[in-house]
């Protein structure tokens, strides 16, 4: 079998912003070479739990094993057949809800006019797989269980928990700290993911009898896979989410195996049951009852991207804001963040909006205290709002309201920044390239909209066929910058350059806080009320 290579994209350190290109955006699967892939189940990628499982058989202080997993995992199922696989021949029992009498017999029960069929798990077994949320939900069972390890001295127990039963555990059962521990693994490497995809997908067609995938619905799977991740050097495998999406695929086939259109419908069909909200902000921007400008230059506004995740369901979809900076004269020079002020902020914001004005400070008060202080506002929020996410443009709108330059409105922003202006990463990029792209083909694709993104962003770009075809003709843009300067010049179209630059940005602000500073603001005060 040819391992199949994945193409990475290296982003050396550049000066000045670059423009990507659609090759950029999603990690490149090859499907050539694929052979005939065996069958490889989940629990056979679970190296660290089968190790873990190894080291309980042969410990002889360990009798107990804690496993950690996330819920889109069946992890019950999976140690059974790891602990099949380790020792063949050891008795071992999974029960995923036993009562009291199939746990421990009659013992101390006042009913025992029927007796049971068989013994008792703990009595006839040497591997007894179990969830942890028994324990929780039945606290008298921890001393019951006790007594039977100390009974039977060949029986262990393997508990199998999330991250919150896993961080509870230890309160209704202390000893459950001095046992084995291990997680289970939902990440792999991208580096011959065309294998390991397409022998998941043969493991779950001779399971549930699902049609063969062919090269192209596997590869479409990868590349999903390395959405889920967050990178795409990486693959995210939630599986039982994949093995839905694996089976509705195959409903869908109408011919001797699943096609790549097949996969997008199962795909497409997930998307269109959860996407309701979504579809539903998207209405009010065409009403306009959400206001963004596609188009256009305004001074002190700024497109910010940003993702709301629904709690019931974890789906996530991108939501440009429109952020808006004024100033006033006087004050102490700072950054007053408006929905810190209406505690819709937390604090992760708040300290977000403390850098820029750290920033700020350091680029034009460091001699001297500024002479003016600048508002900022998330504009149509209605809810908390957390992240530093937007830090980077709050920050160039700060920056237009001092220079007087007007910031382009055809471009959305996102990225945090430190107090010496370096861009930093931020998560969900692809929920928020294709939130403010929606948006944008809502409103007309004028050629010249795009978003700036951190250049440390770019790995985790796996962006919808929609945005990548955009991007590829020339309609839709994406940027990455590494400094706060980069992004300006992007949207301002004006050079940072410095204080003796005539026009430059630096210029600009200096010239305006002079004039502040000294009193000799060309405009007067009345002027300010007069409607352009």
């Amino acid at each position: 079998m040819r391992k199949t290579k994945l193409r990475e994209v290296q982003v050396p350190e550049r000066q000045g912003y670059t423009e990507l290109k659609d090759t950029e955006l999603y990690p490149s699967f090859v499907t050539e070479g694929l052979e005939e892939v065996a069958p490889r189940s989940y629990a056979a990628l679970q190296h660290r739990a089968l190790k873990a499982v190894r080291t309980l058989l042969v410990s002889p202080v360990h009798r107990m094993l804690c496993i950690c997993a996330s819920r889109d995992t069946d992890a019950l199922s999976d140690m059974e057949e790891i602990a099949h696989r380790v020792a063949p021949a050891l008795k071992v029992r999974l029960s995923r809800a036993p009562t009291r009498r199939e746990l421990f017999g009659t013992d101390g029960l006042k009913d025992k006019a029927q007796p049971l069929s068989s013994a008792p798990l703990v009595a006839d077994t040497e591997l007894l797989i179990l969830p942890a949320a028994l324990f929780l939900e039945h606290p008298r069972y921890v001393s019951l269980m006790q007594r039977a390890m100390e009974s039977h001295h060949a029986l262990k127990l393997i508990l199998c928990a999330d991250a919150g039963e896993a961080s509870q555990l230890p309160l209704f059962w202390p000893e459950t700290d001095l046992a084995l521990h291990t997680d289970f693994v939902s990440e792999f490497p991208a580096l011959g993911g065309m294998e390991l995809m397409a022998g998941l997908l043969e493991s779950f067609r001779h399971r549930l009898n699902l049609k063969p995938f062919s090269p192209e619905a596997v590869r479409l799977f990868a590349i999903w896979s390395c959405r889920q991740s967050g990178d795409r050097r990486w693959m995210g495998l939630p599986r039982l989410r994949l093995e839905s999406l694996a089976a509705e695929a195959s409903s869908y086939a109408r011919g001797e195996r699943v096609t790549l259109r097949d996969a997008l419908k199962a795909l497409a069909a997930e998307d269109f049951r959860l996407n309701f909200l979504a579809e539903a902000e998207l209405r009010d921007h065409r009403d306009r009852q959400l206001l963004i400008a596609t188009k256009g230059a305004v001074t002190g506004q700024i497109n910010g991207l940003s993702v709301i995740e629904m709690s019931a369901s974890a789906y996530e979809f991108g939501e440009p804001v429109r952020i808006t900076a004024t100033l006033r004269a006087g004050g102490e020079g700072d950054i007053i963040d408006i929905e810190r002020k209406a505690e819709l902020a937390g604090q992760i914001h708040a300290k977000a909006m403390m850098i820029i004005n750290g920033y700020i400070t350091r680029e034009f008060g460091a001699d001297a205290p500024l002479p003016v202080s600048a508002s900022l506002v998330f504009e149509q929020s209605y809810s908390e709002i957390d992240g530093d996410s937007a830090s980077l443009t709050g920050l160039c709108a700060v920056i237009s309201c001092l220079a007087g330059i007007p910031v382009r409105q055809d471009l959305a922003v996102t990225g945090a920044v430190d107090q010496f202006g370096d861009v930093q990463p931020v998560g969900g990029v692809n929920e928020k390239i294709e939130g403010f792209f929606r948006v944008c083909r809502l409103h007309g694709l004028t050629g010249t909209q795009g978003v700036i993104i951190p250049a440390s962003c770019v790995q985790q770009l796996v962006l919808r066929p929609a945005v990548v075809r955009a991007v590829k003709a020339g309609r839709f843009h994406i940027y990455t910058v590494n400094h706060v300067t980069e992004a300006v010049k992007l949207l301002t179209t004006v050079d940072w350059g410095d204080a003796s630059r005539e026009g430059s940005v630096v210029n600009r602000i200096v010239n305006r806080l002079y004039e502040v500073a000294a009193g000799r603001d060309a405009t007067p005060w009345w002027k300010f009320w007069v409607r352009q």
